[in-house]
């Protein structure tokens, strides 16, 4: 895996889009690296490691863009792999829905595209709405759709209020047994996340969140 690794971090750290999306997609179909070991053991390790040199200090929001934008041409374009995946393990249409969402201000959605496919995986009815969706449509979003939960994503730590906002609104106005579960960089150095931010539980994971899932009435 680490050999992968190193190749596909060197395909994103030079911009090498075509060839990054050929080797994600070998990776799957021909070397059997499953797809929640891709995202997390290659994918988002990559990301999160990837950094400016010092005589690239002025391209650094350019390059971030480029590679942000790779990333996610790789995640749509497995995602007729994780429909198979799904069918493969389950013999039932999902029968549960969720929505995955972003709160106001945080435009940092790779994450919550990810999470997505993991609810795919464990087969959920799965709804994205991405980035930056104000407070009042998450009520909305939550009444129209008949939800059992929605997920929030919250990579950027100063998004964090904005989160407490959303979710402080959900309790009071949707139904109480919408589950709420969180995810993301953004609270990673909060102490206590279920308490401080009422909600039904925190992932980061994959494994995290099936455990999640399975251990509860979901």
């Amino acid at each position: 895996m680490e050999a992968f690794y190193n190749k596909f971090r060197e395909l994103i750290e030079t911009e090498s889009k075509n060839e990054a999306i050929e080797f994600a997609l070998a990776l799957i179909d021909k070397h059997r690296v499953t797809i929640v070991e891709f995202y997390e053991e290659i994918l988002a390790r990559t990301m999160n490691s990837i950094e400016c040199h010092n005589d690239e200090k002025n391209l650094c929001v350019w390059r971030e863009h480029v590679r942000s934008g790779i990333a996610r041409t790789i995640i749509e374009s497995l995602y007729s792999r994780v429909l198979a995946e799904r069918s493969k393990n389950h013999s039932t249409p999902p029968d549960k829905k969720v929505a995955v969402i972003c709160p106001d201000g945080e435009y940092h959605d790779m994450g919550a595209r990810i999470v997505s496919d993991y609810f795919t995986l464990l087969n959920w009815d799965v709804v994205f709405v991405g980035n930056s969706t104000p407070k009042d449509e998450f009520i909305r979003v939550a009444e129209h759709l008949n939800l059992n939960a929605i997920a929030i994503s919250v990579t950027n730590p100063y998004n964090l209020v904005s989160a407490k906002k959303t979710i402080d609104m959900m309790r009071e106005k949707c139904d109480e047994n919408l589950k709420i579960f969180v995810g993301g960089y953004g609270f990673t150095k909060v102490d206590d996340i279920k308490k401080d931010f009422n909600v039904d539980g925190y992932v980061s994971s994959f494994n995290e969140l099936k455990n999640l899932l399975e251990g509860g009435e979901y």
